[in-house]
């Protein structure tokens, strides 16, 4: 069993930021945690992938904290204007304000980044190096490519020409904000131990971006994929396969 604390955090723009901690029940000392930032889903830390995840953690002793990108989940904002610059302020904002939890072990934190939060984690390499294991679900290291697989050549004419894309409920700035970053110009920058996953037939975020991650980084890390597996995680017992990778990632490396 788990027990749940909620806690809130404003962001730079006013905006309540909610997040939870799933914690391991019958522990009387300071514990690994593993950060949780999810991709751009409307549903944010309430999709189920997520909340099947930090039972998984518990059960190892490890607790688990779920937060909510501005607009996303349970955290006030517009989604519409959710950048990767806005993204990146929210996560940074979240990781210092575990800072004032002292049963939290800071020497044993996990980040776990998928997607969207894949982009965010890896443009924060200052606090990946603070980690002690990093791991990558599907994660997207150039968003307009991503964005543009969501929808059609159309809806992205639209979007341009309009300023706001209906079919993915943005505003343009999201789709201009992260050619300011390079991510794959960083990753030498990064020092924790990695696991990263993806899915051969990803749809969204396309398995190349994870070769080219994997051909860059220079820290240990390993890639596992997934064939003729989704973006979802939703072929066969591929979520399942996916989830316990993790779990014994962090529970290898968070002691």
């Amino acid at each position: 069993m788990e027990t749940i604390i909620n806690f809130e955090e404003k962001n730079l723009f006013g905006e309540l930021l909610r997040a939870r901690f799933v914690i391991p029940n019958g522990i009387d000392e300071r514990i690994p945690l593993v950060i949780m930032l999810t991709g751009d889903g409307p549903k944010g830390s309430n999709s189920l992938s997520w909340v099947n995840l930090s039972p998984k953690l518990a059960e190892r002793r490890i607790a688990s904290l779920l937060f909510d990108f501005s607009g996303l989940g349970n955290s006030e904002g517009d989604r519409r204007n959710l950048t990767l610059t806005k993204g990146i302020s929210d996560f940074q904002v979240i990781f210092n304000a575990i800072r004032k939890y002292d049963w939290i072990d800071l020497d044993n934190i996990g980040i776990l980044a998928s997607s969207f939060g894949g982009s965010v984690a890896l443009c924060c390499y200052e606090i990946l190096n603070s980690a002690k294991a990093v791991g990558l679900k599907s994660p997207c290291c150039f968003l307009p490519e991503a964005y543009v697989n969501e929808i059609s050549l159309q809806n992205l004419n639209d979007w341009i020409e309009l300023g706001f894309c209906e079919e993915n409920g943005y505003n343009i700035d999201v789709l201009k904000d992260p050619f300011k970053y390079n991510i794959y110009g960083q990753l030498k920058n990064i020092q924790t131990k990695c696991l990263i996953t993806h899915g051969s037939s990803d749809e969204v975020v396309p398995v190349s971006q994870s070769k080219y991650l994997d051909l860059l980084l220079q820290c240990p890390h390993e890639l596992i994929i997934f064939d003729n597996c989704d973006h979802g995680y939703s072929v066969g017992d591929s979520w399942n396969k996916m989830a316990n990778l993790f779990i014994e990632f962090f529970s290898v490396n968070l002691r």
